[in-house]
């Protein structure tokens, strides 16, 4: 990247997250990182891409059926869905750069396939439910706008929807586990905002829809405990889709970040902010000098206060505080 990039929500998030981490995944400018000028880092060790595969091959029918309305003929619609989940998939675990570990995945091919062929078929229950289809319907959106004439920022909107009655929606799938655990609602506020400045116009609502959790079915809980309204002993019924409240405010506010996201790394700011939380995600946690060090000092605070207490154990130490 350089400063004329176009700042997208994964560049963008990355950046605020840790620079260094930002730095070394896209690479800057005519900084040399081992590859040559504007070059990422080389990651440590190769990625299973696992997740990322199923997660597009999870999107692409899902984008056939808007973009080619496969939905104009419903008898044959969930046969096209499943046949397009076993295309895909030959697709993309053909590509080099889509090793998969099936080992890391606790899975195999053929259950990873019939996951994202249950995620897509189910999602036709949710688009029933919350009427996903209209007069614009459309998946894969690009959009484009500038916050200041130095700040591009650009996003590619799962879905965009919009009707009469529900107004525009805009709406990112997710093909995750844990509904909202890893999920920042800020990635879709980021599209609301670029959609704003694409068309000028907010959009009405934004939301997440939940692929391997379609409408019609039971609530749970992350436990997989069933969820019951207060007072009622009759489960919640499963919605497939989060929906994400917003304000102008909120998109403001993301724009301020984003300029100042971009400024800093116009300035080359690119310290590494180590957190356990986040460099547990990260590619390069090992090489990362910062975070071996704090892996390091939270080490040795753990084993000093760990002899601390054994100390007093050896003692009979009482605590007297009252």
């Amino acid at each position: 990247m350089n400063e004329q990039s176009t700042i997208y929500w994964s560049s963008f998030n990355t950046y605020e997250n840790c620079p260094q981490d930002f730095l070394w995944t896209y690479g800057w400018g005519d900084i040399d990182l081992g590859n040559g000028p504007g070059k990422a880092k080389t990651r440590p060790k190769k990625q299973s891409r696992h997740h990322a595969v199923m997660g597009i091959v999870t999107q692409y029918p899902i984008e056939k059926m808007y973009n080619d309305e496969l939905w104009r003929d419903p008898g044959t619609l969930s046969g096209q869905l499943s046949a397009l989940v076993e295309s895909e998939w030959a697709r993309q675990t053909k590509k080099a750069k889509n090793w998969i570990d099936y080992a890391e995945a606790k899975m195999s091919s053929s259950e990873m396939i019939e996951l994202c062929k249950e995620g897509v078929v189910g999602y036709l229950q949710t688009m029933k439910a919350h009427k996903l289809l209209g007069e614009y319907a459309r998946a894969e959106v690009e959009l484009l706008g500038w916050i200041n004439k130095w700040t591009a920022v650009g996003g590619r909107a799962d879905l965009i929807i919009r009707r009469a009655d529900t107004g525009i929606s805009l709406l990112d799938g997710k093909n995750t586990r844990f509904k909202m655990t890893y999920t920042d609602p800020d990635q879709l506020r980021w599209y609301a905002m670029v959609f704003y400045l694409t068309w000028r116009k907010m959009p009405d609502r934004i939301g997440f829809v939940w692929y391997r959790f379609p409408y019609g079915g039971d609530l749970r809980d992350e436990d997989g405990a069933l969820v019951y309204a207060e007072g009622s002993d009759t489960p919640m019924v499963e919605q497939g889709v989060e929906w994400i409240p917003f304000t102008e405010d909120d998109l403001r506010g993301i724009a301020q970040r984003a300029v100042a996201a971009r400024n800093g790394m116009r300035k080359k700011k690119f310290a590494a902010t180590p957190a356990p939380s986040k460099c547990k995600f990260c590619e390069f946690e090992t090489v990362c000098e910062e975070r071996q060090a704090q892996i390091k000092k939270n080490s040795a605070t753990r084993n000093a206060n760990r002899s601390v207490d054994e100390l007093k154990d050896s003692f009979g130490f009482v605590d007297l505080t009252l």
